[in-house]
């Protein structure tokens, strides 16, 4: 392109420049002018206003307006005023206005409150009640014969708060047979009317007023459960608040009385579960914090439950002689009881699941310095407790302390403390890794040690979390946790007792951290020798980076045992890998899996069971690569005799798994621990054919538990000590299939291996026998 040419193009791209920027100009300048016309117009307006207020000036200072003005404020408001002082509020004439009204806009169900409820009688009936019938309809409640619980809520007035507590009762508990006791206090409100809009209830009302709790022990009385529940009327409960209740009440025969948590209307904490300290005084744990916090949301022993909401046997209440009645009229009786129930040998449990809105103060105020109302007597009331209690006091944490530090919220009270550190919560139907954590944290727990968990995600993994939670063990997730663990572990340092760390990759994260600034002690378990296992797959696939990751893990898992106290392992062989490279480590072999139930039926009738099966997580790279060595070498072989069904199971099947369905093969991918466990019942046999790995395998060890019998190789047999009698074991190809093949139609040697497979399971792989391995370590 010649010179001349380049300057033609320049000289153009400059006009067009040129034309843009007039563009733009032309825009600033039209909206200057609007602006401009804009401000006009608001000026025009205000001169306008200004004129408008200077003669109103002049017309309030003309003699006599200001008065004539302020009579006619007068009589506008006495205008306002007059249906309050010819209907005054509650009277006679109001509400037959008020019946009027709503006659004309609910006809239809003013004609069922005239017929239902009135019978045709003005005077029947109370007013609120009669709006909030209009506005629901007839309360029904089912009427139980046997019930489970019997709902005790005491009242006193305030019949807005008493119809809405049992409307959130109706709505909120269909999965519990249930009674509802109302123990009226001689209101003189609507409360005496409440049987005629509320069905299936027993109203007991007292010929005189008996105060909060010689009223709930009066009430009990009539408690036909086998348990009793106090429900305060200024509450409103959510959907479980009662079935979760009872499932952690019957869970444990140690548990004497469980509680709810309590929120605001707005949702923020009221308490979840109380703290007592030395002097007597108590501390509603977590006032005025997120009620979604992770350290509100597990089971808990606490040193009381506010009465709001709380539940205890009927047998164990009689024993008890109800609430002591020093206490009267109200307050402190509910930690009285805690105490109570705990000398007669049984646990107070805080339950989150249990969510109860909780208007506090409409029953008694919230002033404890007011001169009436109940709330003045709570701090007459604890110093009588702490005059009851005052030995056992001495053992509750001085008030000095913060309560979220887990001595005060977790009543230790001598337990050991372990902290459980992972990669994230265990998803115990995913990975044979998960389930063993899992079952670990099942034994720690059992055996009465105080867990708490640490993922190092921080994720809150449902419905994962939770379980863990309703077990009574904190998980610390959510970005609080992350952005302080270090702090929290320095914090809690003097109450923790061990650090359970799983895994090289996160342990070498927090293990130096926790030498250098507490005593702490370190077990650390490994789930298998990772630079055993990389070893092995260079050696079987000659790939150099399996070389370079296995010289990378022996640095890193070697160093962690050396700073631990003692290290696990699931099998006897990686204990010899590891003392032949240093003998002076403190290494130690242990079960993988513990159970603490048995398979109480399994299907013996192995001429109906059909089909082998693979059980394994594909985030675990051994596990794709016997998947593939099976379909692609032993299964042809398999079918040039029979075909026969092959089903896969597992977690994250990666494409290559997925590409194998078809001619027999089934993969199935993640299903549910139900689903499994009917797989393990109807399949004939499950097959491991793992080519490289480390460690014991879980999913033998699975297959045992379920009564299947199993043909595996070499690697996937390691480390399971006295199994000769129920694994069938060969590494070849051509053998593993003849091997398959021979069992697979001796259904008598089926029977034989599942019925030897239980045996062999309940021996060495129960909860005792894996405890007896490790108890030492944890004393």
């Amino acid at each position: 392109m010649g010179e001349l040419e380049l300057l033609q193009l320049e000289n153009q791209k400059l006009k067009e420049e040129n034309r843009i920027l007039k563009s733009q100009l032309r825009g600033e300048r039209e909206d200057l002018r609007l602006k401009d016309n804009h401000i006009y117009n608001l000026e025009n307006i205000i001169a306008q206003q200004n004129q408008q207020l200077r003669l109103l000036h002049r017309i309030k200072n003309i003699p006599g307006v200001r008065p004539l003005i302020k009579g006619i404020k007068k009589l506008v408001q006495g205008i306002k005023n007059l249906p309050k002082r010819i209907m005054p509020k509650g009277s006679r004439r109001r509400r037959a206005v008020g019946t009027v009204l709503r006659t004309i806009r609910y006809p239809g169900r003013s004609y069922r409150l005239w017929s239902e409820i009135k019978q045709k009688k003005f005077s029947a009936g109370d007013g609120i009640l009669d709006i909030l019938y209009i506005k629901h309809g007839l309360l029904t409640f089912p009427e139980q014969e046997k019930p489970l619980v019997s709902i005790v809520i005491p009242v006193y007035n305030q019949i807005e708060y008493t119809f809405a507590c049992l409307k959130s009762i109706k709505e909120n508990t269909r999965d519990v047979p249930y009674e509802i006791i109302l123990a009226d206090d001689v209101s003189t409100d609507g409360t005496k009317e409440i049987s005629l809009y509320v069905k299936g209830i027993r109203v007991v009302r007292n010929t005189e007023n008996m105060g909060f709790l010689r009223n709930c022990n009066h009430a009990a009385e009539q408690a036909e459960g086998e348990y009793i529940l106090f429900l305060n009327n200024d509450t409103q409960v959510t959907e479980n608040w009662l079935s979760s209740l009872v499932e952690l009440i019957e869970s444990d025969d140690r548990i004497g009385m469980v509680g709810s948590k309590l929120v605001y209307p707005n949702w923020v904490l009221q308490e979840a579960g109380g703290i007592i300290w030395q002097d007597g005084s108590g501390c509603n744990y977590g006032r005025g914090d997120d009620c979604e916090k992770p350290q509100y949301n597990y089971v808990r022993e606490a040193d009381y439950i506010s009465g709001a909401s709380i539940m205890l046997s009927v047998k164990l209440w009689k024993k008890l002689g109800g609430f002591d009645e020093r206490y009267v009229p109200a307050y402190c009786e509910d930690s009285d009881l805690a105490f109570e129930v705990r000398k007669a040998g049984y646990r107070v449990m805080y339950q989150p699941k249990s969510v109860v809105v909780h208007f506090e103060g409409i029953s008694n105020g919230t002033d404890v310095n007011s001169s009436v109302g109940l709330k003045k007597y709570q701090v007459e009331n604890t110093e009588k407790l702490e005059k009851k209690w005052h030995a056992e006091m001495l053992q509750l944490p001085q008030k000095k302390l913060r309560p979220a530090n887990i001595l005060c919220r977790d009543r230790i009270r001598g337990r050991k403390v372990i902290l459980v550190i992972d990669h994230y919560v265990p998803e115990f139907d995913r990975d044979a890794g998960s389930r063993t954590t899992f079952q670990y944290l099942k034994m720690f727990v059992k055996k009465g040690y105080l867990v708490k968990f640490l993922g190092d995600n921080f994720y809150n993994r449902e419905p994962y979390t939770s379980m863990l939670e309703q077990m009574g063990i904190e998980v610390l997730y959510g970005v609080e946790y992350r952005e302080t663990i270090f702090d929290w572990i320095l914090e809690n340092r003097d109450n923790i007792d061990i650090v359970y760390a799983n895994r090289p990759h996160i342990t070498v994260k927090y293990i130096d951290f926790i030498k250098e600034n507490t005593d702490i002690k370190i077990i650390y378990y490994g789930h298998d020798l990772h630079f055993l296992r990389e070893r092995r797959e260079y050696e079987l696939t000659g790939d150099v980076k399996h070389k370079e990751n296995s010289d990378y893990w022996k640095c890193t898992e070697l160093e962690i045992m050396r700073k631990a106290e003692v290290s696990y392992y699931p099998s006897h062989v990686e204990e010899e890998a590891i003392h032949e490279i240093d003998p002076s480590i403190r290494v130690k072999a242990i079960t993988a899996y513990t159970f603490d139930r048995f398979i109480e039926n399994v299907n013996l009738n192995f001429a109906e069971r059909e089909g082998f099966l693979f059980v394994g997580g594909f985030g675990h790279p051994p596990n794709a690569d016997a998947v593939l060595w099976f379909v692609n070498e032993i299964y042809p072989l398999i079918c040039k005799e029979e075909r026969i069904p092959f089903y896969i199971v597992g977690s994250h099947v990666p494409e290559e798994i997925r590409a194998l369905s078809g001619d027999g093969v089934v993969v199935k991918g993640f299903v549910s621990d139900e689903e499994l466990a009917e797989l393990y019942r109807n399949c004939r046999m499950a097959v491991v054919p793992l080519r490289y790995g480390a460690g014991v395998k879980g999913k033998v060890i699975e297959a045992i538990y379920y009564g299947i019998p199993v043909v595996t190789t070499a690697i996937g047999a390691e480390g399971i000590l006295h199994a000769e009698n129920i694994l069938t074991v060969q590494d070849e190809a051509q053998g593993f299939a003849e091997q398959v093949l021979t069992l697979y139609h001796d259904t008598a040697k089926l029977e034989r291996i599942s019925r030897e497979s239980q045996v062999f399971i309940r021996k060495y792989y129960s909860m005792d026998a894996v405890w007896d391995i490790v108890k030492e370590d944890f004393q």
